[in-house]
């Protein structure tokens, strides 16, 4: 028999990894980038703004699936496929952060976090395809750091990946990872913008009968 199918909206190949790691054992994963205009989006809450954004994702998904007649028919032959789709932004002492807009607004997000934390809000938004049913979780973590140098933060912004992240925040940055003294609450993983629990959680949720 053949798996159920788990779409999931990202271009983000952490993301992806993790998702394979998790649940590529019970679903075929499809990954789409579900290209919206998110800076059109706005809320001072980080978590109604992270939902409407992981919300509005999943409105495009769920599209580009209908327009893929091939990808919508196997789903539609396997039982149990699903959508997810996430959202993620730093808050910094309740300030929102999405990804820098140039290098200098990368080297000055990180250069905040030396010897201080910032937390992470994250939205998971998940659609059975089968039940039509559609759930949604919030997710916090909050990791702390110790000195971040200044040799450190060119490092991380020569590298270039935090100018596509959240808060020019990369948590699995070798030079990062150095200056990091913990994480709690949360994981790494959920750090990285993927909530294993949330996931499994929200299958559950919109599976139950």
């Amino acid at each position: 028999m053949e798996k159920p199918i788990m779409v999931i909206g990202t271009s983000a190949p952490r993301r992806r990894e993790i998702a394979q790691r998790h649940f590529g054992a019970a679903y075929d994963l499809v990954c789409l980038s579900p290209a919206i205009d998110e800076k059109k989006i706005r809320d001072s809450d980080p978590f109604a703004l992270t939902y409407a954004i992981a919300q509005a994702k999943m409105e495009e998904l769920r599209a580009k699936v209908a327009r893929d007649t091939a990808l919508a028919h196997r789903i539609a032959h396997r039982p149990g496929s699903v959508a997810v789709t996430f959202d993620q932004v730093v808050n910094y002492h309740g300030e929102i952060r999405e990804k820098p807009e140039s290098q200098e607004q990368a080297v000055a997000f990180i250069k905040s976090y030396s010897n201080d934390n910032l937390a992470t809000v994250m939205t998971t938004v998940l659609y059975d395809f089968g039940t039509g049913k559609q759930a949604s979780m919030p997710n916090t973590t909050l990791t702390f750091y110790g000195e971040i140098s200044d040799e450190t933060v060119a490092h991380v912004v020569d590298r270039g990946t935090c100018l596509h992240t959240a808060g020019g925040f990369v948590v699995e940055d070798a030079d990062m990872k150095r200056c990091e003294v913990k994480i709690d609450p949360g994981t790494e993983e959920e750090v990285c913008g993927f909530c294993e629990n949330s996931v499994r959680a929200l299958l559950a949720d919109v599976q139950r009968s």
